[in-house]
């Protein structure tokens, strides 16, 4: 592997925990690819401001998204909106083309800055993320949302932004519950996540390892092979260490 390093980022490389890597991932004598997943809503995006958004303008209520103590918002007690209010605001963000519907999402802080570093030094990465298309069913009605807008929104969105540059590639629509088993499949060992439970899932549960983003919902998880930054500025330094030290412990692939 090699990487291009600037003795900045080397710098902050230093400050990653030693031994954060996993030896739930180094012990199993299984070799992985040079590359990751990431999820898109949370480490790149921000979902929650344009769903908010909508929530006042249908039901008049001001979220407060830095008191979200859950991921799933909708059944936090603390927001004052029900779970069937959310429901149906999700219904309308879906279809939406406009600045709250998927395609104009805001970018996360210093998120295009770390994925920049990532693919400086030569570690490509593919965004694994559920977004609703025009056959899949929402929870409570069964019925199909109806639309691909969501889906081809994040597609225009990524593209412009620069994130993504060839779909058929750089990423996967995929629901949370599948992520692990796919990554074992794909021979990936790294997955940056913002949900709590996908990251014990897939980068504990079957064998791999997670970055977790810094969010209020998951500041409280503590488990092992889930390392949560800080910052994002942490990002980049601790995704290149443990690729590093997967290449120095015979973990790497050549495909």
């Amino acid at each position: 592997m090699t990487t291009k390093i600037t003795p900045a980022l080397k710098k902050r490389m230093n400050a990653v925990p030693l031994g954060w890597v996993p030896s739930n991932v180094l012990g199993q004598k299984e070799t992985f690819r040079l590359r990751f997943w990431t999820d898109l809503h949370g480490p790149i995006l921000k979902w929650d401001g344009g769903f908010a958004s909508v929530a006042k303008e249908l039901y008049g209520v001001d979220l407060d998204l830095r008191q979200v103590r859950h991921y799933m918002m909708g059944y936090d007690i603390r927001l004052p909106i029900t779970p069937a209010e959310f429901a149906n605001v999700f219904k309308i963000v879906v279809r939406l083309k406009g600045k709250d519907g998927y395609g104009g999402l805001e970018v996360r802080e210093g998120a295009p800055e770390a994925f920049s570093e990532i693919r400086a030094a030569g570690i490509p990465f593919e965004i694994s993320t559920w977004v609703p298309g025009a056959t899949e069913h929402d929870h409570e009605t069964l019925k199909a949302f109806g639309t691909g807008i969501a889906q081809s929104g994040t597609i225009e969105h990524l593209m412009k932004l620069g994130i993504i540059k060839n779909p058929m590639r750089d990423i996967r629509f995929i629901s949370p519950g599948k992520k692990a088993e796919a990554m074992t499949e794909d021979h990936i060992a790294l997955i940056i996540e913002d949900n709590p439970v996908t990251a014990v899932h897939a980068g504990y549960a079957y064998g791999n390892a997670c970055i977790m983003t810094p969010d209020s919902y998951n500041e409280h998880l503590v488990s092992p092979g889930v390392l949560r930054i800080n910052d994002m500025s942490e990002l980049a330094p601790a995704v290149i260490d443990f690729f590093e030290k997967l290449e120095k412990a015979g973990a790497l692939c050549g495909f």
